[in-house]
């Protein structure tokens, strides 16, 4: 049985958590049952107390073009030994995805410990794993440890952290005081600690380092004022789930008329036509049910993302009834798209 679980059911899925992320230290699972359990979706297939399959839903508040929604990073996603190879986390994710879709999310997003996995469900990479080379020997260093909060310092490292990301970004994960508590137990669960480095003027950077067995760098947040963001590997996946909600989000550099084409298997509203007036200061997205032979373009939902998401810069499309395609490319050239993605969380 496919359903979201209650309070009181969540716990069933600790021995599929531990099968499954058994590289987990046990401190680690006790945290994360105590507290992400709290606030987090679980959607799984259940059968009594037994978890076949299961997908968590982590809300985090993400600002999107300075408007804040409240949106789930896809973790724990895992199936028994004896239910692989069956269709269960494609039925999961399927719902996961539809039912996001009918409440209006404008995008999941995830982690890919193999992106293989995801891309048949059309979800694209968007943004590198940001990296810092800064050289903090000469700053004032204090460290904080424990699962204890100073409510002034903490306003402090998150004005800048807050600050910092949003400078280069249109896309970041908002941090406010209960998302830097949980952060201090996450981290204390692994006997880890976090630096911070001042100037005169304030906080220049925030460094954080977790693991019992090995100390590891879990982020680091440099002012741009003294290092400048590198990028890693591939680090963050997005699945667009309602694509009127998000380009309503939108403009442009100067007044387009536009219709798209998206192609979506998986979610049928999204399979379809949509009209886009934009202009520098407002967009209007509207579905068209008779097309006749208007021209339009047709993205599939994954490269539209990727492409409108910043993270490749030419369309990966196709101009359909069009006499001359140069006034359809200006159109999508003046899309201002996301300008960088700031996203560090790990689960």
């Amino acid at each position: 049985m496919i359903k979201y679980l209650e309070p009181k059911e969540k716990i069933f899925t600790k021995p599929l958590y531990k099968e499954a992320f058994f590289e987990d230290s046990d401190s680690f699972v006790n945290y994360y049952y105590e507290e992400k359990l709290k606030d987090n979706r679980i959607l799984a297939d259940i059968e009594d107390e037994n978890v076949k399959s299961m997908i968590m839903l982590n809300p985090y508040t993400i600002s999107l073009f300075n408007k804040k929604y409240k949106l789930d990073y896809i973790v724990a996603v895992a199936t028994g030994k004896e239910f692989k190879r069956q269709g269960f986390m494609r039925r999961l994710l399927n719902k996961a995805l539809m039912d996001m879709n009918s409440t209006n999310i404008p995008f999941t997003y995830l982690i890919p410990a193999n992106k293989d996995y995801y891309l048949p469900f059309d979800f694209s990479f968007v943004a590198g794993k940001n990296e810092y080379n800064a050289d903090l020997s000469g700053y004032k260093k204090q460290v904080i440890s424990g699962i204890k909060a100073d409510e002034e310092l903490a306003g402090k490292i998150l004005d800048f952290i807050n600050k910092e990301v949003s400078k280069d970004n249109d896309v970041y994960t908002y941090r406010d005081l209960p998302y830097f508590i949980r952060e201090l137990k996450e981290i204390a669960s692994e006997n880890g600690f976090i630096n911070i480095y001042s100037d005169k003027k304030g906080i220049v950077a925030v460094e954080s380092f977790w693991g019992i067995k090995k100390q590891e760098l879990k982020e680091r947040i440099v002012s741009s004022d003294i290092s400048k963001r590198e990028y890693g590997k591939d680090n963050i996946m997005i699945r667009i789930t309602d694509i009127v909600e998000l380009l309503s989000n939108f403009t442009s550099n100067e007044e387009i008329d536009i219709i798209i084409k998206i192609n979506d298997n998986i979610i049928d509203s999204q399979d379809s036509y949509f009209r886009i007036e934009m202009d520098k200061f407002s967009s209007k997205i509207t579905g068209i049910s008779d097309m006749g032979d208007k021209s339009f373009v047709e993205f599939d939902i994954a490269d539209f993302t990727s492409w409108i998401f910043g993270y490749v810069s030419e369309a990966k499309c196709r101009f359909i009834n069009f006499s001359d395609i140069s006034s359809a490319k200006k159109s999508l050239d003046a899309i201002n798209k996301v300008r960088g993605i700031f996203i560090n969380e790990f689960v």
